[in-house]
Formats: C-alpha cells, sequence, structure tokens
C-alpha cells in the first residue's frame, strides 16, 4: 500500500522501525519522537498492535520484505530499530512478495543455524546490502532497559531464590542451544522451557494444566541466549507477562537487567505488586555460561 500525506514523514533524517508483537515498537516510536526525532513504523499486518498509527506509518503483509524496504527508504530512513517478537512464518500466515521468495534458499540456511542466526542474517542483509544501520532499542529509547534490583514489594524467599538458580542453569543450558530464553521452575523441578511459541503461549500451557486447587508456585526465569544477536532479539517483559505468570500460579518473575527490555517497569511493577508476584533484576551478565 502507498502511505497517504497523512501517514508520511516530514523531510530529514528519520528512524525506521520495523513492527513486531506487543507494545515495545510503539514505546520505541514514542521516545524517539519525544526526543524531536522523525520515525516512521512498518506494521505487519496481524501482529503490530493498532496504537503505531498515531504516528508515521504503513502497513504490510507478513513476508513482504521487498514492500517494507521499499517503504523505508521512501520515508528517507538510514537508521532502522527491528523490535517485538514474531512468530516463525507458517502456512497460510505468510505471504512471500518477489524478494522474499528470491531470499528463500538463503533464509533456509540461516534457519539451519537457528534463530540467532537467522536473525544474524537478516541484520547482516539490511546493513550490508541496503544501507540501513540496525539500532538497539535502547540506544533510542533508554527507558525499556530492564533495570537491575528488585521492582516489587516484596522479594523471592530462599526457596524460590533455589528456583532462580536452577532456573538460569536451564535457561544457559537451552539458549546456548538456540532453544529458547525463558523456563519455569518450581521446586527444583522444570515446569516448562519456552519454544519457538514464546513465553506467553508457554505460560498459557502451564495455567491449562495447573489444577485449580493447587498453592502458588514457581518462578519464570528469562535470559538473554549466551552470545546472541542482542540489536534485535532481547527477551522482553510486559503486564501481560504478569498477567499470564499470575494465571499460571506462578510467584514471581526474575530477569538479567540490562539483558530484557520492559515497555512499561511501573507498569509490570504495580500489576505484579497487585497480584502478589515479584519481579527482580539479576546482575548484568547473569546469561553468560560460566565453565
Amino acid at each position: 500500500m502507498t502511505t497517504s500525506p497523512r501517514e508520511r514523514p516530514a523531510p530529514g533524517p528519520v528512524l525506521g522501525i520495523v513492527a513486531g508483537k506487543g507494545p515495545l515498537p510503539l514505546a520505541v516510536a514514542d521516545a524517539a519522537a519525544a526526543e524531536g526525532r522523525l520515525v516512521f513504523i512498518v506494521g505487519i499486518r496481524g501482529r503490530s498492535m493498532g496504537d503505531i498509527e498515531r504516528h508515521p506509518h504503513a502497513w504490510v503483509r507478513y513476508g513482504a520484505l521487498g514492500r517494507t524496504l521499499d517503504l523505508l527508504k521512501q520515508a528517507g530512513c538510514r537508521d532502522l530499530v527491528m523490535i517485538g517478537p514474531l512468530d516463525r512464518p507458517r502456512l497460510f500466515h505468510f505471504w512471500p512478495d518477489l524478494l522474499t521468495l528470491s531470499l528463500i534458499p538463503r533464509l533456509l540456511r540461516l534457519l539451519r543455524r537457528g534463530d540467532d542466526g537467522l536473525l544474524s542474517g537478516v541484520v547482516e542483509y539490511f546493513e550490508k546490502e541496503h544501507g540501513f544501520r540496525i539500532l538497539p532499542a535502547e540506544e533510542v529509547a533508554s527507558g525499556l532497559v530492564a533495570p537491575p534490583g528488585l521492582l516489587t514489594e516484596t522479594g523471592p524467599t530462599t526457596e524460590e531464590e533455589r528456583d532462580i538458580a536452577k532456573g538460569i542453569a536451564v535457561v544457559r543450558e537451552h539458549g546456548a542451544a538456540d532453544l529458547g530464553q525463558a523456563a519455569v521452575i518450581a521446586n527444583g523441578e522444570v515446569l516448562a522451557v519456552e519454544d519457538q511459541d514464546g513465553t506467553d503461549a508457554m505460560l498459557r500451557r502451564i495455567a491449562e494444566r495447573r489444577p485449580p486447587d493447587r498453592p502458588r508456585q514457581g518462578v519464570l526465569v528469562k535470559l538473554p541466549k549466551p552470545g546472541q544477536e542482542r540489536r534485535v532479539d532481547l527477551p522482553t517483559l510486559g503486564v501481560l507477562t504478569v498477567e499470564n505468570a499470575a494465571a499460571a500460579g506462578l510467584v514471581g518473575i526474575a530477569y538479567e537487567a540490562r539483558g530484557a527490555l520492559i515497555a512499561d517497569v511501573e507498569g509490570v511493577a504495580a500489576c505484579a505488586n497487585e497480584l502478589g508476584l515479584f519481579v527482580i533484576g539479576l546482575p548484568a551478565g547473569t546469561s553468560e555460561a560460566r565453565a
């Protein structure tokens, strides 16, 4: 589609944002605009939130890489933030354009290197072949960087600290194998490990099989994968994560400080306090595997 005059950004340096799911793309755009920077968002139909329309924007179908590149170049973008999770393409939910079709052999080779290999390859393609500069979201919106320490009124018990330690070990192992960024541990038992469907889907599965009379227990641990491409794939937390963790009967969430993005820290803390969960930022570097 062609952007309307109302949607076109003003002339000058423009920050391009390729928006995946969730509130983070809008948070990045709001932060950049608050600093006087022009922004242009490419939203993916059926994935990106409709609220991105408060900024100059255009919509594309999932898989329309050529159209996405054309729109970003027409808008005068050079710096680019790719933010928000996207599920892997599935039949009838992915409509590749001609450019994407031409790149499928390359994409399949990258997929054999795992999710991080795919993301690194996409970053390299945008930068080396199209002249964009991919920025980490926190360079544009420092307020999204997950802070260290306890965000909530209550913290983990000694037993829950042991579950966090077990979760760190599990996520390091799975992350090193490019298998996920999160796990749920309760009383030393691994209840679930994140797969390609993401954290929210994992939490919903726990909620569905949780006996209604079971006491609340368990901790969600989210960490970046060791050595991953951090400009486009840091773990994310939000109010929805807290709500899903509560529905799954968990008692807390632990993440790596400066190794995750939170769209609304105050909202996350308030929601967790209301639902009786703790949220805590572990020291930076926690995700790195130990010898």
